[in-house]
């Protein structure tokens, strides 16, 4: 059975990153002894085969661009990497949080808010990606988000 369940492993890890509580229920889904699910996810980390920070990384890469720096660490979280690990990347989600957030509101509005309910209605938008206020206001006062860009 063990071998068996460090196969399922091993195709699991094989698609794509977990991270070890993802991978824990996974395994823990076939109904097998928590503490062989344990000694392969240890086993595994020791290889080097599963590894949180590489999650994080591949997790960042994939969703900056489409979500704010709350949304990413809320998820990260929730998927079991560790706060530790989480706060490492705090500094690089910053830095690209305003460059996001101008991309994600250019993709779904390229016209400002015309009047306190418009601007309420982008501004829900991004703060549901995940962007702060501060982000927020940045990006709708920006004058260079506007539909008239190519103006050379």
């Amino acid at each position: 059975m063990e071998e068996s369940l460090k196969l399922a492993a091993m195709r699991l890890l094989g698609r794509r990153e977990y991270t070890r509580l993802e991978l824990s229920k996974k395994l823990l889904l076939r109904e097998a002894d928590p503490r062989e699910v344990e000694q392969i996810l240890d086993d595994f980390e020791s290889n080097g085969w599963l590894d949180d920070h590489r999650y994080a990384e591949a997790y960042i890469r994939t969703k900056r661009h489409r979500f704010g720096m709350r949304k990413i660490f809320q998820d990260l979280e929730s998927r079991g990497v560790a706060k530790s690990i989480i706060s490492e990347y705090r500094e690089e989600v910053l830095k690209g949080d305003l460059d996001a957030a101008k991309l994600v509101w250019t993709k779904k509005y390229s016209v400002k808010p015309d009047g306190p309910s418009a601007w309420a209605k982008q501004a829900r938008f991004l703060v549901n990606r995940g962007f702060d206020q501060s982000t927020v206001r940045a990006v709708l006062s920006d004058p260079n988000c506007t539909d008239d860009q190519n103006d050379l």
